[in-house]
């Protein structure tokens, strides 16, 4: 369990490592002035492209967090599913370690009386599903970059072997152990959550399958969303190369040590546009493009729905579920 003063610990190594990944990547983009000045002189009608399709992600992305909470069937308002969505989403980009689950845990916990530990757990557990669904799509774009562009890259196939690796080893020690944890799992934990909500996925195969469909949607809106923000720097790429860098933005996503995940992903998309034979600027611009499309759109809308969150939210009578 961790302590007070370990939390203290955390929070302070991730504000300063916030810091510098912004002071890092700010260098890097007045360095860069002149690549990046594109990403302020778009036309009007790529900007409409690129909030429309941030927008449509957006919205898939409450529409699967409705799916999973209908599992609980609790009675759920559009701000229950969709506002606390957003106002999450937009905390996110502010607040550190995925603060922005905790906060929708907490929300439900008071609201519905819907079990702390049920939706730490199963939003948890997700992740896995995530990874295994980011994991496939690498490897289709890996696959068709070979047989199509006659790229092999030894060093994006070690990645991706490492991910699956690790992937397949974590399924395994869930299915094996199933509610019977071991010392080594419960000692910690968020692999804990992970373990607890993955296995409950698995148990309610209606749920995947609506979530599989949820996932397939919002990554083709993300695919034609990363579409345009190539066009938008100049750059012309395949369906499939775009469903690669789609994969590594999800998977950069993870690592949210950081409020927004600002910098890591930025250099994460450029090192994997250098493997791909591109330049790390482009990939920097990409990244940026990207994230300021769909931070507009999770600010608004968190802005939106923020009071009528705020409202249930003191509402709510803690009950226990």
């Amino acid at each position: 369990m961790t302590t007070p003063k370990g939390r203290d610990l955390k929070k302070i190594i991730s504000t300063v490592l916030f810091i510098a990944l912004i002071a890092v990547l700010c260098i890097y983009v007045y360095d860069n002035r002149e690549d990046m000045k594109k990403l302020i002189e778009l036309e009007r009608s790529t900007i409409a492209r690129l909030l429309l399709l941030a927008l449509g992600g957006c919205i898939m992305n409450c529409v699967y967090h409705r799916v999973i909470l209908s599992t609980y069937r609790i009675p759920l308002s559009l701000v229950d599913w969709m506002g606390v969505v957003f106002v999450s989403n937009a905390m996110a980009y502010v607040l550190p370690m995925r603060a922005d689950l905790l906060f929708s845990a907490a929300y439900y916990k008071r609201t519905k009386g819907l079990a702390y530990v049920k939706s730490v757990s199963m939003a948890a557990g997700n992740i896995v599903f995530g990874v295994i669904f980011a994991l496939l799509q690498m490897l289709i774009a890996l696959l068709c970059t070979g047989l199509i562009d006659g790229v092999w890259s030894s060093m994006l196939w070690l990645i991706w072997s490492i991910g699956a690796a690790g992937t397949i080893t974590f399924i395994f020690i869930s299915l094996f152990f199933g509610d019977k944890k071991p010392a080594f799992l419960t000692k910690y934990k968020l692999v804990s959550d992970v373990v607890d909500g993955f296995n409950a996925l698995l148990k309610n195969r209606s749920l995947l399958w609506q979530l599989l469909l949820c996932l397939t949607i919002n990554n083709i809106v993300q695919l034609f969303l990363y579409m345009v923000c190539f066009e938008a720097i100049g750059i012309e790429v395949m369906f499939y190369e775009a469903m690669f860098y789609n994969s590594v933005s999800w998977l950069s996503s993870i690592v949210a040590i950081v409020p927004g995940n600002i910098g890591i992903k930025e250099g994460m998309m450029g090192i994997a546009m250098q493997l791909m034979g591109m330049s790390f600027p482009d990939g920097v611009a990409l990244s940026l493009l990207h994230r300021v499309a769909v931070m507009i759109v999770y600010m608004v809308m968190g802005l939106v729905f923020a009071f009528p969150v705020w409202r249930n939210w003191n509402k709510g009578n803690n009950m226990t579920a």
